[in-house]
Order: structure tokens, then C-alpha cells, then sequence
């Protein structure tokens, strides 16, 4: 089989298919496809990514899981009339394609659970619901004859359960998915557990834990699969790990760093709940230490505004000491819509992963980092190494793809 029949059969699964970020995904995708919109915020169009023999946008198969009871073209128009953010008559241009793709959206509103609440008598098991789960992403393999399908968790954040000794194996993960342990096992846990299982790449772009865990992590080696996580990186933290070490490599010396972020969508009601919020603010908490070297006075707050909507907000205050201890401040305010943000960036690393797929690379794609606030396995936060480290991957890429021309060349 070529690479170029291999590229009409990649699918991606959407955990969340019915979500802002996935409906501008999948939207932008047919966009694209019409010429309605071009590839701007795509890293994977820029040299030397765009030299990869990377799956085309434009041959994707589109599928995924959600709890509302909904269809795609409801959530694609919700999304043009709230954010104004499609290109004009492309709802209309595309209605047809996205109830051709809502045939392939699994809804289950029993996909949710909270791990700090009890559960109801009469939610089904965790091995019933991921036994339905794996069905349905099954039935999308074989109906479109998929050579590889890549799981992008796109749901909002969840509360963190608390960590055992079970989460670290995969015989103790399954013990507790037997035991229909709902308060130890999260439905981010169990998606992705559902994906590995049926051989599928992840891409967790969520806060949730997912893949990072040592028992889902030795599934994946143990699957030959890649991964890649958690909590993309599109806003506040995006800009703090590329201002950072700019302070660093001035010696200048950061006092505080506030941060105050706004917004008003699905996500921003979600972590409205302090349960939920954990896993964020934790992950964004990190960053200046590990740039820095050391512990500025530093807080970050998570609002819900309703009225924002799509458009998350944020104000940062950095107040810093220069040469003679002089004190000054820098302030910067953030405005950008979340969906716009995290879209590209989804199909960036849905093209990266099945091209990692292809080349038999398993486990923590670590040159991925640059797209996270909490890359797994990587403990650099400076974005501009993430970024050289992604480039630098491409490039060796490309250099054995040269020399194994040139050595089937001279054997000619």
C-alpha cells in the first residue's frame, strides 16, 4: 500500500465531537477543503514540517463520542452565530458533509461521572461503557475501511480522581475497571484506555490526566502506539513560555507574575467548579520555575464570564527588578477565541501522530511538547526550545528519508 492511499483512510475520533473546538476542527477542515479559508495557525504547513509526508487535511474521516443529545450542523452553526468566526455561507456550503459526518458521532450521555460524587444505581459499569465505546470506534474503522485512527480528547476538564498504587500497572487499572471503580477512574482514564485498546494514536489536548498515568502508558508501549498530552497550550501560558525566558536571558529578575484569565464557553463553566479547575491551574502553575530557575510570587485565577463566550481574556501583571534593583512592571491583555486557537493545532498533531504512527514510534511524543501546558516526559517549559525540538525531529526526518534515496538510488 502507498503513503497516498494510506492518507484516504486516517480517521479521527473526537472525544467531544459536538464542542466548540471540535465543530470549528471539523468546519475549518471543509473550509480548507473548499478553499474558503486558508491554513494561517497550522504549524505543520511551515518548513520543514510541510516536506513530511503528513496526511492531508483534506482526507480525514471525521468521528467521535458526545453526551449531548445534538447533531454536528447544530453545533456548527451554534458556533458561527455565537463567535462569528466562520467565513460567511460556509455553514450553508458544507451542511450536506457535517450530516454525513454526524452519522459517524456516538452519542452516550452516560459517558460522565464524576469521580468525587457517588455514582447512580443505574449507570451502566466502566467495562460496559468502554466495551460500547470500543464498538463504536470499531464500527467507524470498518465502515471507512481506516488504515489508522487518531483519538483526540477535546472534553472539558474533569475532577482529579486520587492516584494508587493500581494506576501505576495495567493489571492494577484493570483490577479497578472491573471493580467499577468510578471514584478512582476517570471518563478521561477510560477513553483513553478505550483508544489503546483498539490500537488507536491519542492525542489528550485536555487537563485531565489520560495517557500520563503508568498504566495507561504501559498500554501504549505495550500496543505500539503514540501519544501525546496534556492541556494544550493556546493563551496565557503560550505567552509566558515565550516571555519568560526572555527575562531569564536578560537577568532580569521577576518579583510576580499574576495572571487573571476570563471566559465564557462549555470550558469556562466547567472550571467554574473548583474540582475541575485543579488539574488546570496546576498545570499552569509550573512554568515560570521551571524557565526561571526560581519561585516568583505568582498567582492565577480562573473566571467564568458568561457574556465572553468563546473568547477568553486574559491580564497579566509581571513586576520585575533590572540592573540597580530598579522595580518595573510589564502588564499585557490576551483576547482570543479558544475554538480558533486549539483547532490548527488539533489537526497539526493528528497529521503528526499518524506520521509517527507510520514510522513505527511508540510511546510519549515528546517533540509535541511545544503544544502543551504539561508535555508528558518533558520537563523543558521554554517554548522556543519545545519549538527547535519539533523542528530538529522533522529535519532528522527528512535527512534519513535523503539518505535512503540515495542509497536505493545507487543500488540502481
Amino acid at each position: 500500500m502507498t503513503d497516498v492511499q494510506r492518507k484516504h483512510r486516517v480517521g479521527l475520533w473526537i472525544i467531544g465531537a459536538l464542542g466548540d473546538i471540535s465543530s470549528t476542527l471539523i468546519a475549518g477542515s471543509l473550509a480548507i477543503k473548499h478553499e474558503m479559508a486558508s491554513t494561517t495557525g497550522m504549524i505543520s504547513t511551515l518548513e520543514p514540517l510541510s516536506n513530511l509526508n503528513l496526511v492531508s487535511t483534506n482526507e480525514l474521516v471525521f468521528g467521535g463520542l458526545d453526551i449531548r443529545p445534538s447533531t454536528l450542523l447544530e453545533a456548527v452553526d451554534g458556533v458561527y452565530r455565537r463567535s462569528r468566526t466562520l467565513p460567511l455561507g460556509l455553514v450553508e456550503k458544507i451542511a450536506d458533509e457535517l450530516k454525513l459526518i454526524n452519522d459517524d458521532i456516538y452519542i452516550n450521555n452516560m459517558w460522565q461521572w464524576c469521580v468525587l460524587t457517588p455514582t447512580p444505581h443505574d449507570s451502566p459499569p466502566l467495562l460496559d461503557l468502554i466495551q460500547q465505546h470500543r464498538g463504536a470506534i470499531c464500527e467507524f474503522k470498518k465502515k471507512h475501511q481506516l488504515d489508522h485512527l487518531v483519538v483526540a480528547n477535546l472534553a472539558s476538564a474533569e475532577a482529579l480522581p486520587a492516584l494508587t498504587a493500581e494506576h501505576e500497572n495495567l493489571v492494577g487499572f484493570e483490577n479497578l475497571l472491573e471493580n467499577n471503580r468510578k471514584d478512582l477512574v476517570s471518563p478521561s482514564m477510560a477513553a483513553t484506555y478505550a483508544a489503546f485498546m483498539e490500537e488507536c494514536s491519542y492525542v489528550n489536548f485536555t487537563p485531565n490526566l489520560g495517557a500520563s498515568i503508568g498504566a495507561l502508558m504501559e498500554l501504549a508501549d505495550k500496543q505500539n502506539l503514540p501519544h501525546c498530552g496534556n492541556d494544550g497550550k493556546t493563551g496565557e501560558t503560550l505567552i509566558k513560555t515565550a516571555l519568560a525566558p526572555m527575562f531569564a536571558m536578560r537577568h532580569l529578575q521577576v518579583m510576580s507574575w499574576e495572571g487573571y484569565n476570563m471566559l465564557g464557553n462549555t470550558d469556562g463553566r466547567t472550571l467554574n467548579n473548583p474540582d475541575n479547575r485543579q488539574s488546570k491551574l496546576q498545570n499552569k502553575a509550573g512554568v515560570l520555575e521551571n524557565i526561571l530557575g526560581y519561585s516568583p510570587h505568582s498567582d492565577v485565577s480562573i473566571n467564568y464570564v458568561p457574556s465572553l463566550g468563546d473568547w477568553k481574556t486574559a491580564w497579566d501583571l509581571i513586576h520585575f527588578k533590572g540592573f540597580l534593583d530598579v522595580p518595573m512592571t510589564m502588564q499585557f491583555t490576551w483576547q482570543g477565541c479558544d475554538s480558533i486557537l486549539a483547532a490548527p493545532l488539533i489537526l497539526d498533531m493528528v497529521r503528526l501522530s499518524e506520521f509517527a504512527y507510520r514510522h513505527d514510534e511508540k510511546g510519549p511524543m515528546k517533540h509535541l511538547a511545544c503544544f502543551f501546558k504539561n508535555p508528558i516526559d518533558v520537563e523543558e517549559m521554554s517554548l522556543f526550545v519545545q519549538f527547535e525540538q519539533l523542528m530538529k525531529y522533522a529535519q532528522q526526518h527528512l535527512e534519513r528519508d535523503k539518505n535512503i534515496n540515495l542509497v536505493q538510488s545507487a543500488s540502481q
